[in-house]
């Protein structure tokens, strides 16, 4: 009998053994391949610099950790400000490409400030970093400062700002945000979990450098999610520098969040979205484009999307109070007709020189 059990339990043991002898023979390719991907970003121009939008100051600010970055402070074109939206851009991109989300925005009275990541547009490289398409502490620690910077300007807004990310800068923003109370809302476009991201790829791309493919394709999921894992923290390693634990963060936001994926994203597939909405506390709103891909949702109906983030935008930067008082006086929320806010005094942003024209772009 013991004998038999021992068959059995060596029988079932087989195909584990198997696959983790594969799979530790093959890490060297699977973190050569997550390092590839992890760099990698097609460039496009954006529409326009954020100074062709209208009155706007540059400015200058450092991060905790003594990087100089580099933002853009775009005012409202409207009769009174609703709020203000700080926006992280994706990977291998700049503030720039903010322009061509935020026109409508302005005109309803949301001022915008867009930053340039650090290793990104004009802002200070860090030296013995490079960057990827993964968040890391340092990207957090970008999306602080430019709050902090926000937060100190003499027409500061007392309620906070709102925070919009795309892709990577979209994973930043929902680390910075948690349990941040200076974030009254968050929207993001093409967020990702690096590590569930690693894991797809690895499923997708390891067959074709594996001898046992077919074998491959019948693996569970959850072995894939582990194996991920340990590629991703090997490739952070070898770097110096850990990607977020966004699965764990995203858990502590408890803001207003809009979702935004392109339903054809081949970079970070859709399913990743739902497994990430589901992750999040109150269930937020996740949209999906029917014909959007990764970083192009805006493409597919650029008035649409607009007008869909400043309708969530516009619902939440009213306080319960002003949105109380608005339906008693029979105004819609979000319309004309506030009071003037009474901003408090603070120190002034130091003002950068005049930028040179910058290659902008977006990138996967």
């Amino acid at each position: 009998m013991v004998a038999i059990l021992s068959t059995l339990a060596l029988l079932l043991a087989s195909p584990c053994l198997v696959l983790v002898g594969i799979w530790i023979y093959h890490l060297r390719t699977a973190t050569k391949l997550c390092t590839a991907l992890g760099t990698m970003g097609a460039s496009a121009a954006s529409n326009g610099f954020l100074t062709e939008l209208g009155r706007c100051d540059q400015c200058l600010f450092r991060t905790a950790d003594g990087v100089t970055l580099r933002g853009t402070y775009v005012y409202h074109r409207a009769a009174r400000r609703r709020g203000v939206l700080v926006f992280c851009h994706q990977f291998g991109s700049d503030r720039h490409v903010a322009a061509r989300y935020v026109s409508r925005l302005l005109d309803e009275g949301f001022d915008l400030f867009a930053f340039d990541f650090r290793n990104h547009g004009m802002s200070e490289p860090m030296a013995g970093y490079t960057a990827r398409a993964w968040p890391t502490e340092f990207e957090v620690l970008d999306v602080l400062a430019a709050l902090d910077w926000v937060a100190a300007r003499d027409d500061a807004d007392p309620r906070g700002v709102a925070l919009m990310g795309l892709s990577r800068g979209g994973g930043a923003a929902l680390s910075a945000a948690r349990g941040n109370a200076g974030v009254w809302a968050v929207v993001t476009d093409g967020a990702f979990v690096s590590q569930w991201l690693a894991a797809v790829n690895v499923r997708r791309f390891m067959p074709h450098v594996v001898r046992l493919a077919p074998v491959l394709r019948w693996v569970p999921g959850f072995l894939y999610d582990f194996y991920g894992v340990v590629v991703l923290k090997v490739v952070a390693h070898k770097a110096k520098h850990a990607c977020t634990n966004l699965a764990g963060d995203v858990r502590g936001v408890r803001q207003p969040l809009l979702m935004i994926h392109g339903k054809h994203d081949r970079t970070v597939p859709v399913e990743l979205a739902h497994r990430l909405w589901r992750h999040v506390p109150g269930r937020p709103r996740l949209w999906i484009v029917p014909h959007g891909g990764h970083n192009s949702s805006i493409c597919a109906d650029p008035a649409g999307y607009q007008r869909r983030i400043c309708r969530f935008l516009k619902q939440h930067a009213a306080s319960p109070a002003e949105r109380a008082a608005e339906r008693l006086a029979g105004v819609p929320v979000g319309q004309e007709g506030r009071s003037p806010l009474i901003l408090p005094a603070a120190r002034s942003p130091i003002p950068a020189e005049d930028e040179d024209p910058l290659c902008r772009g977006e990138a996967a």
